[in-house]
């Protein structure tokens, strides 16, 4: 885990495995609710909508944490 304000490699390929892993999970949502295994009638921009979302969200909160875990360095 970096310091408060600052992002390692680590990171970003903890928030790209976020992000994979958002829209796998989105995308079984998808065949659950009807679609089947008919990738052509995925909402494939609401899938990567919450993939990218997913990962920044991770990344900010990541941003916003010091190396022991406190959120904005006091909490």
């Amino acid at each position: 885990m970096s310091g408060f304000l600052k992002l390692n490699l680590k990171d970003l390929s903890k928030g790209l495995v976020v992000a994979i892993l958002g829209a796998v999970l989105i995308s079984f949502k998808e065949a659950l609710d009807g679609n089947g295994l008919e990738f052509a009638s995925y909402d494939w921009k609401a899938i990567f909508d919450f993939a990218w979302q997913a990962a920044t969200v991770y990344l900010a909160k990541n941003l916003l944490t010091d190396s022991q875990g406190k959120v904005l360095g006091k909490f």
